[in-house]
């Protein structure tokens, strides 16, 4: 079965990342079906992009809402991206490869 991915990048307001950070940082995937890891990755300055890999299509979808449930308690921490994107930039696809270690 393919694997699928799903990430968001986003900005932090000032004041704000320590708290960000840390609920990122404790968020418990294995509350959520079919995640595998969650990557987060600080780009400095309060930037921020979060990848979960998922055992497939259909487990990101079932988690879907309470991902966005999770992001909504932090939206106003947040500082738009664009006017098109908001405070998030979210993506999610196949698995293509996974390189490196097994």
């Amino acid at each position: 079965m393919t694997k699928f991915a799903s990430s968001v990048r986003f900005k932090v307001r000032p004041g704000s990342v320590d708290k960000v950070r840390n609920l990122f940082v404790n968020y418990d995937i294995s509350t959520l079906g079919g995640a595998l890891s969650h990557e987060v990755i600080e780009f400095g300055e309060g930037k921020f992009q979060t990848t979960v890999i998922w055992e497939s299509e259909q487990c990101l979808a079932d988690a879907r809402p309470e991902l966005v449930a999770f992001l909504n308690t932090i939206r106003a921490d947040l500082e738009e991206l664009s006017p098109e994107l908001g405070v998030t930039d979210p993506i999610s696809g196949k698995l293509i490869a996974e390189l490196g270690s097994k």
